[in-house]
């Protein structure tokens, strides 16, 4: 027999969690929204996507544990609920945001909170659902998401460091695409490329030049007062002898998102396109391949032969496994 008091409390934590239930179905419903509207795609339904499958796994998973507690007699705090549904409700807020923003640096940081929240909430409800013992659950909680954030970002870093390119099919000669796309990097003083978009100009003249493609796409904007990365791009390449009609010029955008989003609305689709090769440093090729497959782009890669410092390479591969997440995730 449960006593009122009991009965109260329990009455409460299943308000409580139905509104978290809520709350999350409502912060996926956003997540899926936002994440094709920053790909400025139309969303007509579920796509099998590796951030589509992520984020549903990821929502299920909360959403299954959140039902089981509704029906469940666990007393759980209800100050901890409280808490739980608060940052539930602001990471939505986080989310919205950063759909809505201009500037890079802020969407990126929200998202982050966004996405870290998310994974805090999964380990609460894991400590709350599996837990014998209630006590110290918020630090229970920290511990889990310690764990789970580590071990998720070890996993990513090793997919994007093992990550191998497509470059013996097309040393060879025997690879085929309808054109290479370089991805811009730093223009020096003086309007000359810096070393990583020497190496870049490089591989994509070598790919061309064995008739691997039949014409080159050249991406990168720059600041005022000097000339664009694809300028400096194709003056080096028109130096090489490259014909200057098989050179496609895209200078204004400012992020790998809106090169590949050039070539998607520019070329791809309306010059029926059925495949191009990215070329870049090879910390760079997984994300741009994994944008590509969400933009419906078939594409192969291709790194550079250009080298760094082991704390150089280490630096790089775990910018990009961050900002595969953040891509996965809301489709930045």
């Amino acid at each position: 027999m449960i006593s009122v008091k009991p009965k109260i409390h329990i009455i409460k934590n299943r308000i409580l969690l139905f509104l978290i239930l809520i709350s999350e179905l409502i912060s996926f419903s956003l997540l899926y929204y936002f994440r094709y509207k920053n790909q400025n795609l139309v969303l007509t339904g579920f796509e099998n996507k590796t951030g589509n499958i992520v984020s549903a796994v990821l929502y299920l998973l909360i959403s299954l544990m959140v039902i089981v507690n509704i029906f469940g007699l666990r007393k759980i705090s209800v100050s901890y609920l409280w808490f739980i549904l608060f940052i539930s409700i602001a990471a939505s807020f986080a989310l919205t945001a950063a759909g809505f923003l201009i500037q890079k640096e802020i969407r990126i940081v929200l998202s982050s909170v966004f996405i870290i929240t998310n994974v805090f909430l999964f380990s609460a409800f894991s400590v709350i659902t599996f837990s014998s013992n209630l006590k110290a659950v918020f630090l229970k909680s920290l511990l889990v998401l310690v764990i789970l954030f580590f071990a998720g970002m070890t996993f990513i870093f090793i997919c994007v460091l093992s990550f191998s390119d497509d470059s013996e099919t097309y040393i060879t000669g025997d690879g085929k695409a309808d054109a290479g796309v370089i991805l811009g990097a730093a223009v020096w003083g003086g309007n000359r490329p810096s070393p990583v978009l020497r190496d870049r100009i490089n591989k994509g003249y070598d790919i061309y030049i064995k008739g691997g493609v039949p014409k080159l796409v050249i991406t990168g904007g720059g600041s005022p007062n000097e000339m664009t990365e694809a300028e400096v791009s194709k003056n080096a390449l028109i130096k090489y002898g490259v014909d200057p009609q098989n050179l496609i010029v895209e200078n204004e955008s400012n992020s790998t998102v809106e090169q590949i989003h050039f070539v998607r609305d520019k070329l791809y689709k309306k010059r029926n396109w059925k495949k191009i090769v990215i070329i870049s440093d090879n910390f760079h090729l997984m994300r741009s391949k994994e944008i590509c497959s969400f933009n419906d782009i078939k594409a192969d890669c291709i790194a550079t032969d250009k080298s760094y410092s082991t704390e150089g390479n280490m630096n790089y591969y775990l910018k990009e496994s961050f900002a595969l997440i953040i891509f996965w995730m809301c489709g930045i």
